[in-house]
């Protein structure tokens, strides 16, 4: 049951960072398969090194659901369109 929470959890901070996040990029600095899957989808942990106009570069690691398909995209030394918490820098969603 914990995981279907931290799920629904999940996708409330994405949509509350889709409509109010601050809009930033992030260079992929490594990235681990975790093991789960959603809808035969990999979640991901990324360390990121994530730049928000105003701020110095900043790590952070990340866990997301990315599509198979999409996969190829995040590879060490990709930069990603990042939507960043305005209170806590380190939540974030890759956008």
């Amino acid at each position: 049951m914990g995981s279907l929470q931290d799920m629904q959890r999940q996708s409330e901070v994405a949509q509350r960072l889709m409509a109010m996040g601050r809009q930033g990029t992030a260079t992929v600095t490594a990235l681990r398969d975790t093991g789960m899957t959603v809808n035969d989808n990999p979640q991901v942990e990324l360390d990121l090194d994530v730049s928000v106009d105003g701020t110095p570069v900043y790590p952070v690691t990340h866990r997301q659901v990315i599509s198979r398909l999409a996969i190829a995209g995040f590879q060490p030394g990709a930069t990603v369109p990042v939507r960043v918490d305005p209170q806590d820098p380190r939540t974030l969603i890759i956008a």
